[in-house]
């Protein structure tokens, strides 16, 4: 996903049709459109109700606008943090996050970070876990903070590609709340009555964890798949306003269960731990790679 189809996206809303908002971005309406199509794509539902004239957002295009403003005042705010200094400074560290912590984990790990070692300019990707494992053994990047779980593992080895655990956290089934505060969906479901389950995409991580659970629970789901979506944000929020079940880390939803707005759907057999793990290659030579590696190889770093 790319960050100017969320700007487009809400150039559109604002603008109220795809030439106006073409314009506007200085891109041919084609372009535009194709831009506007790769992210539902994407995001694996349709945002823009194209049956009607005009444009019209859909139920979930409605839900998208609110998370997309978000995250885009979000990014700004991590771009104006991380730079500062030129790629090419000694400083600098290439980090590849997984999408999850690069939004959650990161921009706080890397304010401590910056505490204890002065100023690290940081270039960093947000990406599947795949890919960061590539980029780590293609020399693409220089550290890669991803989730870990020991039935999915990153596939390195641990000699040329040793870790740092990072953290601790836990993926959840989640519900909205009835008036009463307990769970409007809630595990297993029944046969009569399936639970709308807000899914992760096939071939994600936190996708994979979800059916690592699932098969583990030795006790069979009812459910009624109606919502996937790469983003665990975009999860959240269709959990939030009550769309269905979903499983979300921990880290991402602190606020939301400390007001009452997510509450579990189901009892520990349905929750699972996972760790944050820090990788990088053992023969980099980045002095600033060895000075947070040292840093948090000591006893006081974890």
């Amino acid at each position: 996903m790319q960050i100017k189809w969320i700007e487009d996206f809400l150039t559109l809303t604002d603008a109220r049709a795809f030439s106006r908002a073409a314009e506007r971005r200085n891109v041919s309406q084609p372009t535009f459109s194709r831009h506007i199509q790769a992210l539902e794509d994407w995001l694996g539902v349709e945002l823009i109700d194209r049956r009607s004239q005009g444009v019209h957002l859909t139920a979930a295009g409605r839900i998208f606008r609110g998370f997309a403003a978000d995250i885009l005042r979000r990014t700004y705010d991590m771009r104006t943090v991380l730079r500062g200094q030129s790629p090419g400074n000694i400083d600098t560290v290439r980090f590849s996050v997984a999408h999850t912590l690069s939004l959650t984990f990161f921009p706080r790990w890397l304010g401590q970070l910056k505490e204890a070692l002065g100023n690290v300019v940081a270039r960093v990707g947000a990406v599947n876990v795949p890919e960061g494992a590539s980029a780590l053994i293609e020399g693409a990047t220089d550290l890669v903070i991803a989730y870990h779980h020991p039935q999915l593992p990153m596939l390195l080895d641990p000699v040329r590609f040793p870790y740092i655990s990072l953290a601790t956290d836990r993926m959840l089934p989640l519900s909205a709340p009835r008036e009463d505060g307990r769970p409007r969906y809630k595990l297993p479901g029944r046969a009569e009555a399936a639970v709308p389950f807000l899914a992760y995409s096939s071939g994600t991580y936190l996708g994979h964890v979800v059916e690592m659970i699932l098969l583990g629970a030795n006790e069979r789901c009812h459910f009624d798949r109606s919502f996937d979506t790469h983003m665990s944000e975009a999860l959240k929020a269709m959990v939030l306003e009550g769309h269905g079940l979903g499983w979300l880390p921990e880290s991402c939803v602190g606020r939301e269960m400390a007001e009452g707005r997510l509450v579990a759907a189901g009892p520990a057999q349905w929750s699972c731990p996972l760790e944050v793990r820090l990788h990088r290659a053992a023969d980099n030579s980045n002095p600033m790679v060895d000075r947070i590696w040292t840093l948090l190889s000591a006893p006081s770093g974890n």
